[in-house]
């Protein structure tokens, strides 16, 4: 049975945490994976409606023993028992993480010795402001990896995140936020011929006034893709674009529908 992974990251806001692990959990549901969450307390329903938006889970959809993505106790004695126990079941990997506490983490040696046993592939978060002085040395000679989550702009509200192709907005952005806004049209690329592109999927809100000042200011020629958009922000982007000769918005995932200029 192949090896697995055991990775870490640093991150510093709830946000960052719903972005970064939300990502760990799509990827494994997508690759067919049983995904293991522990200590997620309030942050569970954050988690789900990305899961949601994501379109990896029904809308419908709660985690229980036989979905794909299952909240296992905050015991590491019964961690091994849940990880045999879904590749008993025929599951391909195991993907384990949800939210760790700072300090020496009992969680910490389990996951290691399964990792070098079995297909278990694990992402350890940390919150910045909890780390304590040296930790994060002891934290890299323990881990096989660091993931970088590494932020454009990061509030606590707005996450502002670089991708390979071109900008991920999530979380709620309103008119009276100018640093975010100015964080948004300063890292927007220019002068290359092809449109801006930003994924939007996790942003959860987006008041007229920043919607209005995003677009009079990005929008302009070669114009802006707003990925995953939902129809209310669909909806929202069509309605201001007449007031903005010249501008072009595409919306290609939203409705089905296309471009608005």
């Amino acid at each position: 049975m192949s090896r697995g992974r055991h990775d870490w990251v640093v991150l510093d806001s709830e946000e960052a945490h719903a972005q970064v692990v939300g990502d760990f959990v799509v990827e494994g549901v997508r690759a067919g994976e049983c995904v293991l969450l522990t200590g997620l307390g309030t942050r569970e329903p954050r988690l789900w409606a990305r899961l949601r938006r994501a379109g990896v889970v029904p809308q419908t959809w709660e985690p229980s023993a036989t979905t794909a993505v299952r909240v296992v106790p905050p015991d590491p004695a019964r961690l091994p028992g849940y990880v045999t126990g879904a590749l008993a079941e025929g599951y391909p990997g195991v993907r384990f993480s949800g939210a760790l506490s700072a300090g020496a983490n009992p969680f910490e040696e389990v996951v290691t010795e399964l990792a070098a046993q079995v297909p278990l592939t694990v992402l350890c978060p940390y919150f910045r402001h909890l780390l304590a002085p040296g930790q994060t040395a002891s934290l890299a000679s323990a881990h096989d990896h660091e993931v970088d989550a590494t932020a454009l702009y990061d509030d606590g509200t707005f996450r502002l995140t670089r991708t390979p192709g071109g900008l991920r907005l999530a979380g709620e952005l309103d008119s009276g936020n100018a640093d975010a806004l100015r964080a948004v049209l300063r890292a927007t690329p220019r002068g290359d011929g092809r449109p801006a592109t930003w994924d939007v999927a996790d942003l959860r809100f987006l008041d007229v006034g920043a919607a209005d000042s995003l677009v009079a200011a990005a929008a302009g020629p070669p114009g802006l893709v707003l990925l995953g958009a939902s129809r209310l922000t669909s909806r929202l982007v069509r309605l201001l674009i007449a007031r903005h000769p010249g501008r072009s918005v595409q919306l290609p995932e939203a409705d089905g529908s296309g471009s608005a200029r």
